[in-house]
């Protein structure tokens, strides 16, 4: 026998997190000693949620927000489970606490040390943009395709395929796919504004959207405001239109509504069933699956928007080819079969200045119709000749990094062990490093160089990327861009004219002879679908059209 009264104010304390030593002992001695107090305790456990919330913090290895209420476990299919392990779960429940503030999670740990941002030097090159950081422990989802999307003000531009961190998304049209690493699938239709809480849990505030739920992802949530719709095995679909405002349809199996649900409505919704919840009443509905987006139509337009983008691309291409100054151009489309050949499409360029595919193999591009070349092996490369001397140079390439392995991972190399000769690489840091011989020394000083902050993360791993370098001579600076956008300057302080000659593209050549002993290799590996090179210093501007 246990004095119950006794054991209500443990359990009180245990959620307030006030138990002392002797009372979490007392407490442990209750829970093992008597099923009645582990009943009591589950009830009390249910009622504040609390195993929900352990369950989700094991997935996301970080704790709810603060104003996100837990999902408590549905009672029939856990209680069974729970009971039988009650004594063992009560004591992991206790001990939590302990083993939680026991350190920061590596996550976090990392994130610390990498806020300890080093003072600028003397000389170093100026940053304009903040290094891209992030733990792909953080991310809860990844974005499937979209069509048409106007992200809101705040909310930075998200291409498909890019993984979701916990946060909120806002956007003002359109429509995409949100594939959580639980692996429910949402559809959501814009206008909307939605956060990602958990791979289990997301709020909806404003939007439409229609959930898949596999088995694997049940209990799947979505939070509306003080409402909770928990999935119960289904297939169902949500409309909010403003807060407190909601109609939810179950279009296969179940959903259970929690939370602050009106007293006349209906706990459990079946099949075919809908409800509507406006200003505090209730109106029962017939679930209504044409009202919400059809997971095919979405393809559908992926498809269609993906040819139109590839259109505009190509008109775009045509048009670029006369671009004062371009020097080399390679779009890798329309090439012979079988031919190694890959013809220069700037205006003004001669068969001489025509690339040889060295390996590489023939992949697609950034939409399924556009041709790219994939460097795999440590051999692969483009390898081009040309010639003359020049103070400002224009470097940018369409990439998609599949790895960065190596110390150094070469997009373009230029006139090896001659001065102005022009290394153009990827560091293992996912660092863009531009290196221009000043001298004909064989010492590191020799070089005049600008890395940028780091740009490729494991996130970006698999995504395309516009990556340009800016060398101007006349202004005596360097940049370096991402997708049109400047992110690092730096200055030149021993301006030299940046020498053409013979090229790789995506590796590097070994000098000759027995100076210089280069062991490693610094070969790309990823896909390259455009490459240009212009003979002066692109503007902003000249940039930014480029990119898009």
């Amino acid at each position: 026998m246990f004095d119950e009264a006794r054991l209500n104010h443990l359990i009180e304390s245990y959620f307030d997190q006030r138990l002392k030593p002797d009372e979490k002992r007392e407490f442990e001695a209750m829970l093992l000693g008597s099923s009645r107090a582990r009943e009591i305790f589950l009830d009390h456990a249910d009622w504040h949620g609390l195993t929900r919330e352990w369950a989700l913090r094991e997935m996301s290895l970080e704790p709810l927000p603060a104003d996100v209420v837990p999902v408590p476990p549905k009672p029939r299919r856990l209680l069974k489970l729970l009971c039988a392990g009650a004594g063992i779960a009560a004591c992991l429940l206790l001990a939590w606490p302990v083993f939680h503030r026991s350190g920061n999670p590596p996550e976090r740990a990392s994130e610390m040390a990498g806020d300890r941002k080093p003072e600028r030097m003397p000389g170093e090159p100026r940053i304009s943009g903040q290094p891209r950081r992030g733990s792909p422990h953080a991310d809860v989802a990844m974005l499937g395709p979209t069509t048409g999307v106007e992200w809101s003000d705040g909310t930075p531009r998200l291409l498909a395929g890019s993984p979701l961190p916990k946060g909120w998304l806002h956007f003002r049209k359109g429509n995409l796919r949100l594939d959580f690493y639980s692996g429910a699938t949402v559809i959501v239709e814009g206008p909307a504004s939605l956060e990602l809480i958990s791979p289990f849990l997301m709020r909806l505030d404003k939007g439409k959207l229609i959930a898949n739920v596999p088995p694997p992802a049940e209990g799947f949530t979505v939070v509306a405001a003080d409402l909770r719709v928990v999935d119960r095995g289904t297939e169902f679909g949500m409309n909010v239109e403003k807060p407190g405002d909601c109609e939810v349809h179950v279009f296969k199996g179940e959903v259970e509504l929690q939370g602050k649900v009106p007293a006349s409505a209906i706990r459990e919704l079946r099949q075919g069933s809908a409800l509507a919840i406006r200003e505090g009443t209730v109106v029962s509905l017939r679930a209504d699956r044409g009202s919400f987006m059809d997971p095919a139509a979405l393809y559908k337009e992926e498809v269609l928007e993906s040819e139109a983008q590839w259109k505009t691309w190509r008109e775009a291409s045509d048009s670029f080819r006369s671009t004062p100054g371009l020097l080399v151009y390679f779009d890798f489309e329309n090439r012979e079969p079988g031919s190694s050949i890959l013809p220069n499409r700037a205006a003004m360029a001669d068969t001489g200045s025509f690339g040889t595919v060295v390996g590489c193999e023939a992949l697609s591009g950034r939409w399924p119709g556009k041709s790219a070349i994939g460097f795999t092996k440590t051999s692969d490369r483009v390898r081009f000749r040309i010639s003359g001397s020049m103070p400002s140079l224009t470097l940018m390439a369409w990439v998609r990094v599949d790895s960065i392995l190596l110390e150094h991972s070469s997009l373009l190399t230029m006139s090896p062990e001659e001065v102005g000769e022009i290394h153009w690489k990827l560091g293992q840091s996912g660092r863009i490093i531009i290196g221009m011989r000043a001298s004909k020394d064989l010492k590191y000083s020799s070089w005049e160089r600008l890395e940028s902050p780091v740009v490729v993360t494991r996130r970006d791993l698999g995504r395309w990327m516009h990556i340009a370098t800016v060398i101007d001579g006349d202004g005596k600076m360097m940049r370096h861009f991402v997708n049109g956008e400047q992110i690092a300057s730096g200055p030149i302080n021993r301006p030299t004219p940046v020498r053409l000659g013979l090229a790789n593209l995506g590796n590097f050549d070994a000098p000759p002879g027995e100076r210089v002993k280069y062991v490693e290799s610094r070969s790309f590996n990823g896909r390259i679908d455009e490459f240009a090179m212009i003979n002066r210093s692109l503007s902003n501007e000249e940039i930014r059209r480029a990119a898009r």
